[in-house]
């Protein structure tokens, strides 16, 4: 096992003094000494990881919401949640919609007479509807606020912190390395960093900038597929059509998915065949058509469906 106090890595060590800064800010926010943050920075650098773990790590009640985001969600987000940290996760769209974007700036303002408490006003058809807020909001997106309009980078830079978070290449492999050591996604770490040194060294040979997204959400369950024996291709192979978002011609043996996964297959079949079709001739049809097989063999998978009450009374 790697000793990081006797054999620091550098790049490492300086992701983590970046993070140091983020975790702060986050911090502030949690401790009510801030109303919100906006962190920006590269797809795939694990901002969200970051300040959910940080969150989490400092029993911070939150909310999370991730994409895009009506007015009126929005308003019931903050509505349902008052006095928690809502997390705002890709948050672009949210900045073309006036409605929301004056319930956001609202629930960063700060009141005249320096209590902690926001009045969140929203009108609909039945009326004005207000919400004390007293929580905090963490927004993340891709985008620096500069890519939004004049508008909006005005205002919230007024009542946010902005930070920008742009690892170097190098930091992202070292952390990538780093939390394969640690063995994650049920990955032993010994092929866990078999995994990221394949995908860091393709990486550089295609010239594509390294991601953890990439690497655990991707790489990692390509291998798992392949170790359990549910994939034709080898997992390199799998990692490679990813990396290049393509199918690729494989490079190494494919392997047949053998006799229990066919007949897994064949089951869903005649599950999906049983269901869709009223009478048997139609179902018997519509089985060959799919599988090919023969009306015995139907009538087989449907045995065992219901020896296993797969099937519908």
């Amino acid at each position: 096992m790697r000793n990081d106090t006797t054999n620091p890595n550098p790049a490492l060590e300086e992701l983590h003094k970046l993070q140091s800064l983020i975790k702060d800010r986050i911090r502030s926010v949690v401790h009510g000494e801030a109303h919100g943050m906006y962190l920006h920075g590269r797809p795939g650098s694990s901002k969200t990881r970051l300040v959910c773990s940080t969150l989490d790590a400092l029993g911070a009640r939150s909310a999370y919401s991730l994409g895009h985001v009506t007015p009126i969600g929005l308003f019931e987000l903050l509505a349902t949640h008052p006095d928690q940290i809502i997390v705002l996760d890709d948050v672009s769209s949210l900045f073309k919609q006036p409605v929301a974007l004056q319930i956001l700036l609202a629930a960063l303002g700060s009141p005249h007479d320096g209590s902690r408490t926001r009045m969140i006003r929203h009108k609909t058809n039945r009326g004005d509807t207000a919400v004390p807020f007293t929580g905090g909001i963490i927004a993340i997106s891709n985008l620096p606020l500069r890519g939004h309009n004049p508008e909006v980078l005005a205002a919230l830079t007024d009542r946010v912190y902005v930070v920008g978070y742009e690892p170097t290449d190098d930091q992202l492999c070292a952390q990538i390395m780093d939390i394969a050591a640690k063995g994650p996604k049920g990955v032993s770490p010994e092929n866990a960093r078999m995994v990221a040194a394949y995908v860091l060294q393709e990486c550089k040979r295609l010239e594509i900038r390294p991601s953890l997204r990439t690497y655990v959400d991707k790489a990692l369950p390509d291998f798992r597929l392949w170790e359990s024996q549910r994939s034709e291709s080898h997992w390199k192979d799998l990692v490679l059509s990813s990396l290049q978002q393509s199918a690729v011609m494989p490079q190494l043996e494919q392997r047949d998915l053998g006799r229990a996964e066919r007949t897994e297959a064949e089951r869903r079949v005649a599950l999906s065949v049983y269901l869709e079709y009223p009478s048997r001739q139609e179902r018997v049809e519509a089985w060959k058509d799919r599988t090919g097989k023969s009306q015995a063999a139907f009538y087989r998978r449907i045995e065992e469906l219901r020896k296993t009450n797969d099937l519908p009374a």
